[in-house]
Formats: structure tokens, sequence, C-alpha cells
């Protein structure tokens, strides 16, 4: 593992495992720098509602809508 960075660094490298990866190319769309900050914008909301890093994601109450998104497919009668 790498060295931890300091609030002044400006850069960092990181390798991204497969699954980090899938992650921020949902995010974005299939762009990585898009999904990381799309991600970084969620946490930003996150953390606006009042949630801090030593907090269960549970205590978002984010409600999953597990119905399969729609497709033109199914769109049409």
């Amino acid at each position: 593992m790498a060295r931890p960075s300091s609030p002044n660094t400006r850069n960092f490298l990181r390798i991204l495992t497969d699954p980090q990866r899938i992650i921020l190319l949902s995010a974005g769309q299939g762009d990585l720098t898009k999904g990381f900050e799309n991600v970084l914008d969620l946490y930003q909301w996150a953390y606006n509602k009042g949630f801090r890093p030593n907090m269960d994601l549970d205590s978002l109450r984010i409600a999953v809508n597990n119905q399969q998104p729609q497709t033109e497919d199914s769109m049409v009668g």
C-alpha cells in the first residue's frame, strides 16, 4: 500500500481494482474521470446530510429501487 497523501496533495496515482474501475465507469457512463467526479459529488451530498466517515452507510437511508430499468423495447407497447 502506498503512503498516505497529505492535505496538500494535488495529484495522486492509484491502481484500481476491477470492481473499483467498474464502479467509476458506471458512475461516469464510461468515463473514469467523470465517474470519479460524480462519486465526489455524491460524497459531498452525503456529508451535507450529516454523514461522516465513521458512520454506517445505512444511516443515509437511501431507498433502493429493485425494479428492472426500463429499456426502449419495454416502453414500446
